[in-house]
């Protein structure tokens, strides 16, 4: 029984002949182990093999191949979306808000007291509720980037 080494050797070997690189159309020198490795290298061989590089592809041709795509972040540039501000649900329209503010008017306590202070609906975000000094019951909401600690009520 033949011992399979961990590293390529003389002991490695398959085969090897004399052909023509398919990408550029050199000479060079094909060989194939036993594990299952093929390499070119370039033809005639002196001395230590030396592994084929292509003259036509370059580095700098296989960087440029693909185009850089930037995609702009979702949410920063955009318009802001309508969202409730008791419960801080987002909504793709005013209607869907409405509709929201409507059926859960029956159902949560935060919902009951936001239309109770009758204020007008609008594309509401919690910065804009803020400025204005409205009562409103703000669920706790962490910043991406800063370590956030959440208060317990004891």
């Amino acid at each position: 029984m033949r011992q399979y080494y961990k590293a390529h050797g003389k002991h490695c070997f398959l085969r090897s002949f004399k052909t023509k690189c398919p990408s550029c159309g050199a000479d060079v020198l094909y060989w194939e182990c036993v594990h299952g490795c093929k390499v070119f290298f370039d033809y005639p061989p002196y001395g230590k093999l030396i592994k084929h590089k292509c003259k036509n592809y370059s580095g700098k041709k296989l960087q440029n191949r693909y185009p850089v795509i930037i995609k702009k972040p979702k949410g920063l540039l955009e318009e802001s979306s309508p969202s409730c501000p008791s419960c801080g649900k987002i909504f793709k329209t005013e209607r869907d808000l409405k509709n929201h503010l409507i059926n859960s008017n029956h159902k949560d306590e935060l919902h009951e007291e936001f239309l109770k202070n009758r204020i007008p609906i609008e594309r509401y975000n919690l910065k804009k509720l803020a400025k204005k000094n409205y009562d409103v019951k703000a669920r706790y909401k962490p910043i991406f980037g800063k370590i956030n600690i959440k208060k317990r009520n004891k």
